[in-house]
């Protein structure tokens, strides 16, 4: 069984434009051989069971596995498990990947089973079928999201901490809902389970920042947003974000922005 929805759609949003999409349900035997390719790009991803592709060399890739084919490339692919397979695709064209998406094509990427990339599928799908309104630009953007979900991914698999990434991101998204917080570095190592000196040096290799030097950022950002948006003085906004100091705020601010609050207040403005 094959759920397929064509987009009939002949403008382009963002140089891209969606040619169809679908669910597969797979039995065992069903291939696909296209010594030439298509003349449209292809996103294939593996929602349960496997599939055995024909590179340079054979492949067996399971679920949550994907690949991008390039137009004119070619394609050989069969299912030969003993259950039934479900398989995700879309067809797209533009003249090349947006120069954001760093995928290779005709190359299979191992990345665990992820429910996101499901959902976003059959939301492109939805869209569509039912071809409400403005479905064109919102598949190209659900597209675009959905091969950024599949590049962290791949990210978080080939990373030497991947077994880390929840408990950082738990850490990351505390800071920024709570930036204000003044959470100690130890605190922060609690609410990830680790010891303070592992949490400081996994944070800092996967976001590239201290965890200090990462809620100041946010911090600062807020501050910005607030000098343009509320008539405070710089002493409450310093107190909003969570500073203690005042004159600690400023200097803080003039690094990251080249001016003082009240600087960057006025040439705003």
């Amino acid at each position: 069984m094959i759920y397929n929805a064509y987009a009939e759609q002949n403008q382009q949003v963002s140089g891209i434009s969606l040619v169809s999409c679908g669910h597969i349900f797979a039995k065992q035997g069903r291939e696909i051989n296209r010594p030439y390719g298509r003349e449209d790009w292809l996103l294939f991803y593996i929602a349960k069971g496997s599939e055995t592709f024909y590179l340079k060399h054979k492949v067996l890739a399971s679920a949550g596995s994907f690949i991008l084919f390039a137009p004119g490339e070619k394609q050989h692919h069969i299912y030969e498990g003993n259950q039934t397979a479900e398989f995700y695709y879309i067809h797209f064209q533009c003249k090349a990947l947006p120069s954001e998406i760093s995928l290779s094509t005709s190359r299979v990427y191992d990345a665990p089973f992820n429910r996101q990339v499901c959902d976003l599928f059959d939301d492109i799908i939805e869209e569509t079928l039912c071809k409400q309104p403005f479905y064109e630009k919102l598949c190209v953007y659900k597209m675009l999201h959905l091969l950024t979900v599949l590049e962290r991914s791949v990210l978080r698999e080939s990373h030497p901490n991947k077994e880390n990434f929840e408990r950082i991101a738990h850490a990351v998204q505390h800071m920024n809902r709570h930036y204000h917080s003044n959470l100690s570095l130890a605190d922060y190592a609690d609410l990830c389970s680790m010891s303070k000196y592992h949490f400081l040096r996994t944070f800092e290799s996967i976001i590239g920042a201290t965890p200090m030097e990462y809620r100041n950022n946010i911090r600062l950002q807020h501050a910005a947003d607030l000098l343009l948006e509320e008539k405070l003085a710089v002493e409450q906004i310093s107190a909003l974000v969570g500073y203690s100091s005042a004159s600690y705020f400023s200097s803080a601010f003039k690094q990251k922005y080249g001016l003082s609050p009240k600087q960057y207040q006025n040439q705003r403005r």
